[in-house]
């Protein structure tokens, strides 16, 4: 029964941190949604390797997802 309680007293916070990832993967979406955008994010990415921010690993992914994006919105 006390677990019936938690989970209706949860609910609306779980409801609420779906939709806010929701928004923000939506929002990250549209982050990248123009080359000048995807550009942008390759030289915070550089910027963030070169700090040390980013193991060679993180960065390598991160650039091959970015060049993907960039030759998507060419074509488009």
């Amino acid at each position: 029964m006390v677990f019936v309680v938690d989970d209706l007293l949860k609910l609306p916070l779980d409801l609420s941190m779906e939709v806010l990832r929701a928004i923000a993967e939506k929002a990250e979406a549209e982050g990248l949604a123009t080359e000048k955008a995807v550009r942008n994010r390759v030289l915070e990415t550089q910027m963030k390797y070169e700090r040390g921010d980013l193991s060679e690993s993180e960065y390598r992914m991160t650039i091959s997802d970015l060049r993907s994006r960039l030759e998507k919105l060419k074509g488009e």
